[in-house]
């Protein structure tokens, strides 16, 4: 049965100009991707080896994002369909996001930071014993001055290619037994450091994707359809003006969209 819904919202989708592929592309590295351009090519891609389920989940998932690009390009806000009203639909959407967002989405970046954390924390264990007045917060030019080329590539890269050659900071030792265990130690420091950076980089990005106005919309309409009842005990106001729209007709699309449901 399920599958019958999928290959019928297929049909639907592709009856919109959208060209749809499934488990032929690696979709971006997601489950599903939505692409659409001014000239009206539109393309929704599905990753491989999931569940019919999941299927129509992204299916639904990415219809929102087509009809939102449609109808908005800026993706910018939901007034598009929702029209100008108060914050109330921002917090029930926000709210929609909570509960159906994994809670363990960043669990193993947030694992990854506190490992790096307690190995700087080692770290800087180690330069205090030689430097009691190092500080982390600021470049130890003390330290810095005293690397050499092209050892001192490493304070700002994790890798360099010099002369044909090679040299990592995960292979700093042998790479540079000359050093001493103090500058060994700051040069892994400093790679510590860029990796917690570029983690946190990483969170800050899926925390701004989780809540921007394209993802909370496509989610609601997902739930809307897939599980009505919990759209409407989360979010009863944008629920109610969704079934006002759908029954006045307003987005055609939405519309017949809704039908393959029932």
């Amino acid at each position: 049965m399920v599958s019958e819904r999928n290959r019928k919202l297929r049909n639907y989708l592709e009856s919109l100009g959208i060209t749809v592929n499934i488990g032929k592309t690696k979709a971006r590295g997601n489950k599903g991707f939505f692409r659409g351009n001014s000239t009206g090519n539109f393309r929704i891609d599905i990753a491989a080896n999931l569940t019919e389920e999941d299927i129509t989940s992204v299916l639904t998932h990415e219809f929102a994002h087509y009809l939102h690009y449609t109808y908005d390009n800026t993706l910018k806000n939901l007034d598009f369909i929702f029209g100008k009203v108060d914050n109330s639909v921002r917090e029930e959407l926000i709210k929609v996001t909570v509960n159906e967002i994994p809670k363990d989405f960043a669990t193993e970046l947030i694992k990854q930071k506190e490992e790096l954390s307690a190995q700087i924390k080692f770290c800087t264990k180690i330069i205090k014993s030689h430097y009691p007045n190092f500080l982390i917060s600021t470049p130890f030019k003390t330290i810095e001055r005293s690397i050499k080329w092209p050892a001192k590539y490493l304070l700002k890269y994790d890798r360099i290619r010099f002369f044909n050659r090679t040299y990592s900071v995960k292979t700093i030792e042998n790479d540079f037994g000359y050093l001493s265990q103090v500058q060994s130690t700051y040069i892994i420091l400093k790679s510590k450091q860029r990796a917690i950076k570029r983690i946190n980089a990483k969170i800050s990005r899926l925390n701004k994707y989780y809540n921007c106005e394209a993802e909370l919309f496509a989610r609601f309409i997902s739930l809307y359809f897939l599980k009505p009842h919990s759209a409407l005990n989360l979010a009863p106001l944008t629920s109610k003006l969704l079934s006002n729209i759908i029954e006045k007709g307003d987005f055609p699309e939405l519309t017949e969209f809704s039908k393959l449901f029932k």
